[in-house]
């Protein structure tokens, strides 16, 4: 797995309220807002997405070790782990996202992607910080 970005924020919450979200893709559609839905299935959730987005369809299964969860997305165009390491700072939480992608998985052109989905899942982190603050 090649590591394509890492985007930090500090979210003003505890590490295990922002952990419970991030464990429950079914929230995803409250801060990603390219998500049309968000299906469970037994061990996977089914997201469908935006005609504009890279996936529009995908699988996601979610992992979780201490205070890193693990997003796992296959079936789509990209597929890659999404990582959300948590730190507890004070009355905050440092979040570190990390994009891991298998190269040899996809045709796409890597280089060109990685700014452009950096910003995008930057603006994600940001949606989830602001969803965060008023709930």
């Amino acid at each position: 797995m090649k590591k394509l970005f890492t985007n930090t924020i500090f979210i003003q919450s505890n590490l295990e309220r922002l952990s419970t979200i991030l464990k429950s893709p079914q929230n995803l559609s409250k801060w990603v807002p390219d998500i049309n839905s968000v299906s469970p299935k037994d061990d996977y959730f089914l997201i469908s997405r935006s005609s504009s987005a890279l996936n529009n369809f995908e699988k996601i299964s979610v992992t979780s070790q201490d205070n890193s969860i693990i997003y796992t997305s296959t079936g789509g165009r990209l597929e890659y782990e999404l990582h959300f390491d948590l730190t507890n700072k004070d009355d905050r939480t440092l979040v570190e996202q990390t994009l891991l992608v298998d190269e040899t998985l996809t045709k796409l052109p890597l280089t060109l992607l990685a700014p452009i989905a950096k910003h995008a899942f930057h603006e994600n982190l940001s949606s989830l910080e602001r969803l965060i603050a008023i709930s």
